[in-house]
Order: structure tokens, then C-alpha cells, then sequence
């Protein structure tokens, strides 16, 4: 609220429509209006209008700024126009509006100090006040104000408001961080809060919800990440179909160079010179021929700047050795210090000839050579083989010697027959090497070594001293490997075993009991046991509606006779199990009993002297086993890499033999022991068979690869070997320790004294060792075996089973098939150094195009030069 007075509002009206007119007296003898006084008159009155002016418009923008609640920049525009209205009394009442305008503002401003903290400003402001005018109010209520500890916090700062300024900002940048999604954003600027104001709760229910937040999205991504990993799994079934490769891959690797020494020798080769006639031509002027006919002839570059060859005839250098029939200059020699340039070519005459042989023919009436270097075609003396020796330091990646074919002396002997995947020491770990030194692999790469010269590789740092021709080819090497992306391999194997056991089984089981067939008592009945299956009263009906039939023993023990079908076999005295399952099975090495298979349906028929009873006897059984392993490693071309999945499984492989005594002692009464049998029998100790020697066998997954990568990033040559061993079960060797007793009858009898268990394991292996090649993102079997076992049964009895229609009842059929097909497959991608394949549709590189470009091959993934398909996602 603008406070005034109603004198100042008048006066204020007054000014305003008011023009100020300000009169200068002047004294003086000769005084006349158009005198020089008047002049300064005019002057200084139009100086103090313009002031009062000035003023005003202060005053003005004084008043609106107080308006809007800048106090600040109130009182300052009224303390400039007060300094700027002119001492004259016509501008006394602006001068008091004024004054009382800057006390109505200070007193405001230093209200608004008092609330911020700042508590010397606002003092400082009321005394001014009261210096103008000691009765304002407001100035003394403001007073008041700063002394009353109720009304003003002694503790309040400025520093304090403005943090609280910046928290309550920061807050609502907080939340809108959050709002937006920007959790990481939104913690930090919480986090910014906290420092300036260490008990803010708004910051501390804020970072609340951005942790919700995120624990939302981390259950989301786990709930991702897991359905992601669970499709893999079942992703591994599938079978890939091999595309139809169409193209002619007689060419691939094929590759156009447009720098170095490969393309100045193939502008050499290309370019065909129509006309050479020299006749005593200087080197120099032949050079400047050939130089302009190659510009002009250059049909295969495209870019006019790089059309042509650069050619430099160099000097003999001082001091070295020449060939005496060269220093001959009558011959038209080159002597030791000649300028090769002046040598003279007496007569050369070709038509249609490549540049390379002009330069040859030149060159043999010369007795010069020329060397192609990467940007030039140089011309130096036949007899200068020397070259100076140089240093120079190259920035390369830490991986450049894997990357450069590293492999130099990574394995003792490094012959090619011996075998890459053989274990070392029989300890069947891993174990890295060193590596290969740089010169050994510079060497591998063609830059031979020359006396005095050195190659040091430090970190990232590779500093060589060598020949300008090594240290130019060094330089290629460095950038063939700077410029390549690093490419790596991921091989995936697949081990997928199907297996499937059909059993189907239906035959009959007839009980005949004695039955008299005439006055005369003739009986029938069926036969005995024989060599066939027994049967006990558990296969048969023994009891009908509260009958009891009669015929079929109560003892369980107690084989059943009278059975027709008694040698038909069933059950699993018709299907084998599998030896090595059986033994397994049954450790004890004792006889299983073949039980018969079940009955179905049953037929009882009773007479006054006999019964008559059928079993019907049925069994349909399928059982399947689908086992997928699919162990997988990454690892960089031309190096070996190892991954084992495994458990070390312990196991004895020598035993000690049992010990007996060599006399037997006193014998005892058992009493209930051994076994509850009562009696005598020689008590002697007896230790079984114990372990003394041990071995270790490794059960799990061990891939052991070698990949390496074509030159042209489709194809890779692997040699591989993956196995998987599994523990199957142990077979006991040993055979219990009996010992003669007698039962509570006095009857003989034997004791077990130990079981003398002698176990070893039975593994399973599955194991692959083989090399292929391999296109990149294929998938091809590498091994496989399918088998199938069928057993069949077909019995009957004679006679009967030949009886048409009715002969199927004394049949007994069964027939198990077990069928089993494993199949190994590898799948080879080749895959950048952020884990994503070069192809495909997780690939970082644009889709393919098979607009063949102006070189006649198919560009691929973004120009590059390739022949093969894009492989199947």
C-alpha cells in the first residue's frame, strides 16, 4: 500500500500540470538582453529544466517499481531523482513528494529486510528515514520490529532464506524429474536438498518414491530378464533352416584397395600406355612423360585428384659403393655422385604396354630400379640396397597383438600336427601363456628383420627402429588393425538327445483245475510251470462274490499250477532292460524276479469238480527322455579359449584285499545274532576290501574352441571339441563274506558278515573333436547318432494257439522299442566388442542392399564388398 500524505497528493498535482519556469536574476552595469550574461542565462535555465525533467521520469519509474513490489529498485530511482532535481526553491514541493516518496519506499524495503534476514540493512534503512523525517511512523514501527525478539527471529539469516529459497526450487525440480521418469535426475537433486537442508523430509519421502520407482522397474526388468532367459531354453530346440545359397562364391575375399602399395602396383599393372618412341631420352624427361600419360590413361579412379601416379627419381647416396660398369660414363653409366635424372635412354619404341613394363624396360637401359612405395613410384640406382634405419612410436590397441595374429610361440613347438586341444600334464586345467614378443609376430607378418633394427610394445605404445620400407609396412599393419573394428566369435554347440521306449504287450494266462471228463473219471486239467514264468495267487481271481475258487494255493509262496499258458513268457521275462541299466539297477548283483504284466480282464468259470479261470493280461507303455545341452563360449579369432562346467568327482580305482585270519578262533552262541539265528559259529574278525588309490574325473560341460575369422568376415574356420561326461551310477565288484552258522533248529545255515562292496562308477560320455568351416551365423550338425532297438515276442501253445479265431487266446505277443537319435550342432557368429552380431536383426549396421554397385559385386550390410546372403536372424 503506497502511503502519502493528502498535502503530498496535492502537491503532486500541482507539479504535474505546473510548467517549472525558473528566472536569473542578473546585476551589472551595461547589462542588456542579447548580452553574453543572458547566454549563460539561457543555458543554465534550459540545463535545470532538462534535470527536473530527469527527475520526473526517475520518479516515475521510481513509483512503478513500487507498484510492483521492488522496493529495491524504488528507493534507488527516487534517491536518483532527488540527486537529480536542482536546487531552486520552484522545485521545493517535487523535492518534498520525493522525500516523502524515498521514506514511504525505505520503509518498505526495510520491512521486506527484516522478513529476509537482513536485519543491519533494515536498521540502517529506518534511521535514514527518521533522519529525513523523525516523526514517520513506519519508520519507528520498523524500529520496533527489529528489537521485538517475538516478532523478529534474532536467529534468522539472509543465508537462511536463501536456502530455503533454493530447497523449495530444487524440490520442484525434484518432482518434476520424477514425474517425467528421470528417476537418476530426480535422486540427485533430493540428494542436493539434503546437503542444504540435512532434516528435510519432503527431500527424504521424495528419494522414497524414487526408489519405489525403481524397484518397480528392477522387478520388471528381473521378471524380463527371467521370461527372457526361460525363452532361450526353449529357443534351443529350434531348428535352424539353412537358406539357399545362390551366389557364386568363387570370389569371396575378394577386396579393391584404393591406397598403398596394392594400388600403385595395380595402376601399374592397369594402365596401358598406347604409344612409348624415346630416342635419347633423359630419365627425367621419360619420367615426365610417363607421369602426364598416367594421369590421362587412369580410367579406373574415379576421383580426378587421385588420378595418375606420383613418380621421384632419387640420387645416389654420398659415399656409397657403386658398380664400376656404372660409374663408366661412356656407356652411359651412372657414376657414384650422377644424377639418375640426366641417364639417357638411346631408343625405346613400345606400343600398348602396361606402365610397370616401361618402367622395366627404362630401368634395364638405365641399370636403375624402381621401388613402389605407398603414395609413390621411386627410381633409385640397381646397386643402392641399403636404407637408413628410423624410429618411430605408433598408438595401437591393447589387443593389437591378438588382433595382428599373435599366435607366435604361444605353443611349445608349434608344429602343425600337434594336437590343439591336448591336455596339458594330465591336469586337465587350463593354464594361460605368455605372450608371443612383438618382433617374432612382426615377423609372422612379413616385415623382416634387419641388423640394428628393434620393436618394443608397452601398454598402448608400439616403438620400432627400422627401415623406412619396414617401418612403412609396420605402418600398414597399425592401421589395418586401428581402423578394423574388433571382432570376436560366439559359438554355440548343441547337444540334443531324443529318446522314446514303446512297449505294447497283450497275452492270455488260462487255469485248468482237475475235472472229471466221464463216469469213468477221466481228468483234464492244465500243465506245470516248466521253465517258464511262475505265477503266484496274486495273478489270479482267488475269491468271486464270496466264493472261494478252488485250485489256487493260499501261500503266496506257492507257485500256481494247472496254467495252459505257463511257458508263454510276459511282463519282463518277455523285455529286456538294457545290461548296463540293469546293473546299475541292481547293485547287489542279485537276480530280479521277471514279474509278469498285469491282468486286465479276468474269466471264471466253476464246476461241480474243477474250475476253469483266464487272465487276460495287457500292458501299453511309452516312455520319452528329451535332453538339450547347449554349452556356448565367445572368444577373439585366432585364439583359444576353454569353458568347463563341471564337478570333480572322486572315486577309488585300487582297493586293498579283505583280510581273514589264518586260524579260527573259539566259536559262540549267537543268541539272536547274526541275523536272529540261533546256534554256533566261529567268531573271527574280517576287514573288506578298502580303497587306497583315488582318482579324479571331471563330470559337466568342457568346450574347448579355436576359431578364426575369414579375411572377409564371412567365413570362420573353427576347430573345436566340446564333451559332456555324466556320472551314471557304480557296479559292485565285490562279493559278501559269508560264514557257515546253524539256525535255532541245529540246522545249517550262512551268515553275512560283510557285504566286501568293491563299487567303481559308470560314466557316460558324449564328446566331439573335429575342425569345419563355417559361414558366419550358421548353424550346421557336426555329428549324430541314431539308433533304435526292437525286441519281439510272439508265443503260444501248440496246438491250441493254431486254432484259427479262438487261437489268439493262448498267444502271448509283446514287442519294446527303444529309439534314440543325438545330434550335435555348432552355430558360429561373429559378433562386435559390444556383444552384438555383425548380422542380423540385432546388428548395429543398416539393412543390406543388393544393388550391385560400380564395381559388379553385391554391397552388404552398407557398402561392403561380400558375396554371401544375409544368414536367418
Amino acid at each position: 500500500m503506497h502511503r502519502t500524505c493528502s498535502t503530498a497528493a496535492a502537491l503532486m498535482a500541482v507539479a504535474a500540470v505546473m510548467p517549472v519556469t525558473l528566472t536569473v536574476a542578473n546585476a551589472g552595469e551595461g547589462y542588456s538582453g542579447g548580452g553574453s550574461y543572458s547566454g549563460l542565462a539561457q543555458k543554465e535555465m534550459i540545463r535545470r529544466q532538462n534535470a527536473v525533467a530527469t527527475s520526473d521520469k526517475l520518479r516515475d519509474e521510481g513509483r512503478e517499481a513500487y507498484a510492483k513490489g521492488d522496493y529495491k529498485v524504488a528507493v534507488d530511482k527516487y534517491k536518483a531523482a532527488l540527486d537529480a532535481l536542482p536546487d531552486a526553491p520552484m522545485v521545493q514541493d517535487r523535492r518534498t513528494y520525493l522525500t516523502q516518496l524515498l521514506a514511504d519506499g525505505s520503509s518498505a524495503l526495510g520491512e521486506q529486510y527484516r522478513k529476509l534476514g537482513k536485519y543491519d540493512e533494515a536498521r540502517q534503512l529506518a534511521t535514514d528515514v527518521l533522519a529525513l523525517n523523525p516523526n514517520n511512523a513506519e519508520a519507528k514501527r520498523l524500529q520496533d520490529y527489529l528489537d521485538d525478539p517475538i516478532r523478529t527471529n534474532p536467529a534468522l539469516t539472509f543465508e537462511h532464506t536463501q536456502n530455503t529459497d533454493e530447497v523449495r526450487r530444487k524440490l520442484y525440480i525434484a518432482e518434476g524429474n520424477y514425474n517425467l521418469g528421470k528417476f537418476d535426475d530426480a535422486h540427485r537433486t533430493y540428494e542436493d536438498v539434503i546437503r542444504i537442508d540435512p532434516y528435510n523430509k519432503a527431500a527424504r519421502r521424495g528419494m522414497e518414491q524414487v526408489a519405489q520407482a525403481r524397484a518397480d522397474y528392477y522387478r520388471a526388468a528381473y521378471d524380463h530378464t527371467r521370461a527372457q532367459l526361460l525363452a532361450e531354453v526353449d529357443r534351443a530346440w529350434e531348428l535352424a533352416v539353412p537358406p539357399i545359397v545362390t551366389e557364386d562364391l568363387s570370389d569371396q575375399g575378394t577386396a579393391v584397395q584404393n591406397s598403398g602399395a596394392t594400388y600403385i602396383i595395380n595402376k601399374l599393372r592397369t594402365i596401358i600406355i598406347p604409344v612409348i618412341d624415346f630416342d635419347n631420352t633423359s630419365v627425367e624427361e621419360a619420367i615426365d612423360f610417363l607421369r602426364v600419360r598416367a594421369n590421362e590413361f587412369d580410367t579406373q579412379e574415379l576421383d580426378p585428384a587421385k588420378k595418375g601416379i606420383n613418380f621421384v627419381i632419387r640420387k645416389p647416396r654420398g659415399g656409397a659403393g657403386a658398380d664400376p660398369a656404372l660409374e663408366d660414363a661412356a656407356a652411359g653409366g651412372l657414376g657414384a655422385t650422377q644424377d639418375p635424372g640426366a641417364l639417357r635412354i638411346d631408343q625405346l619404341s613400345l606400343r600398348n604396354v602396361p606402365l610397370a613394363e616401361v618402367l622395366r624396360y627404362i630401368c634395364e637401359k638405365t641399370k636403375l630400379r624402381y621401388k613402389v612405395d605407398d603414395y609413390a613410384v621411386t627410381l633409385v640406382p640397381a646397386t643402392e640396397t641399403g636404407e637408413d634405419l628410423i624410429n618411430r612410436t605408433f598408438n595401437v590397441p591393447p589387443d593389437f597383438l591378438a588382433r595382428l595374429g599373435g599366435s607366435v610361440g604361444a605353443d611349445a613347438g608349434g608344429g602343425g600336427g600337434d594336437d590343439p586341444f591336448a591336455t596339458d600334464g594330465g591336469t586337465g586345467g587350463a593354464s594361460i601363456k605368455p605372450r608371443p614378443k612383438i618382433g617374432d609376430v612382426l615377423k609372422e607378418q612379413g616385415v623382416a628383420p634387419v641388423d640394428g633394427s628393434s620393436a618394443t610394445l608397452t601398454g598402448s605404445k608400439l616403438v620400432v627402429r627400422d627401415t623406412p620400407t619396414n617401418v612403412d609396412r609396420i605402418e600398414a599393419l597399425v592401421q589395418s588393425v586401428v581402423t578394423e573394428a574388433p571382432k570376436q566369435v560366439k559359438i554355440s554347440t548343441k547337444f540334443v538327445e531324443i529318446s522314446q521306449e514303446n512297449t505294447d504287450e497283450l497275452g492270455f494266462d488260462w487255469i485248468v483245475s482237475p475235472f472229471g471228463l466221464s463216469a469213468n473219471q477221466v481228468f483234464a486239467s492244465g500243465g506245470t510251470v516248466g521253465n517258464g514264468q511262475a505265477r503266484t495267487n496274486t495273478d489270479f481271481i482267488t475269491d468271486v462274490a464270496g466264493v472261494t475258487i478252488p485250485g489256487i494255493p493260499a501261500d503266496p509262496s506257492t507257485d500256481v499250477t494247472n496254467i495252459v499258458t505257463a511257458g508263454n513268457r510276459t511282463g519282463l521275462g518277455a523285455v529286456n532292460r538294457n545290461s548296463i541299466d540293469a546293473i546299475l539297477n541292481n547293485t547287489d548283483r542279485s537276480d530280479t524276479s521277471a514279474t509278469p504284466a498285469p491282468g486286465i480282464a479276468a474269466l471264471t468259470g466253476l464246476f461241480s469238480d474243477g474250475q476253469v479261470q483266464m487272465i487276460m493280461r495287457g500292458l501299453a507303455q511309452k516312455k520319452g527322455t528329451d535332453l538339450m545341452t547347449a554349452p556356448s563360449i565367445t572368444a577373439r579369432s585366432g585364439e583359444k579359449a576353454l569353458i568347463e562346467i563341471i564337478r570333480e568327482f572322486i572315486y577309488p580305482t585300487e582297493y586293498e584285499p579283505p583280510e581273514l585270519p589264518n586260524s579260527i578262533g573259539s566259536s559262540f552262541s549267537d543268541g539272536g545274532g547274526l541275523g536272529g539265528l540261533g546256534g554256533g559259529a566261529s567268531s573271527f574278525p574280517v576287514t573288506p576290501a578298502t580303497p587306497t588309490s583315488f582318482e579324479t574325473r571331471n563330470t559337466g560341460i568342457t568346450l574347448e574352441i579355436e576359431p578364426t575369422i575369414g579375411g572377409n568376415d564371412f567365413v570362420i574356420d573353427l576347430r573345436f571339441a566340446p564333451e559332456i561326461v555324466e556320472f551314471e551310477g557304480f557296479v559292485n565288484y565285490g562279493s559278501p563274506i559269508q560264514s557257515p552258522a546253524t539256525d535255532f533248529l541245529g540246522n545249517p545255515t550262512t551268515v553275512t558278515i560283510t557285504e566286501n562292496r568293491i563299487e567303481m562308477p559308470v560314466f557316460s560320455t558324449r564328446r566331439v573333436t573335429t575342425a569345419l568351416t563355417i559361414y558366419d551365423g550358421y548353424t550346421v550338425a557336426v555329428g549324430g547318432l541314431m539308433r533304435e532297438d526292437v525286441q519281439t515276442v510272439e508265443d503260444k501253445v501248440p496246438i491250441f494257439g493254431d486254432i484259427p479265431i479262438v487261437g489268439r487266446l493262448f498267444q502271448s505277443r509283446a514287442e519294446n522299442r527303444i529309439k534314440s537319435n543325438l545330434i550335435i550342432f555348432v552355430t558360429a557368429q561373429i559378433i562386435d566388442a559390444t556383444g552384438r552380431p555383425l548380422r542380423g536383426v540385432d546388428s548395429m549396421q543398416p539393412a543390406p542392399s543388393t544393388t550391385p554397385d560400380g564395381m559388379g559385386d553385391v554391397s552388404v550390410g552398407g557398402g561392403d564388398a561380400t558375396v554371401l546372403p544375409m544368414p536367418p536372424p
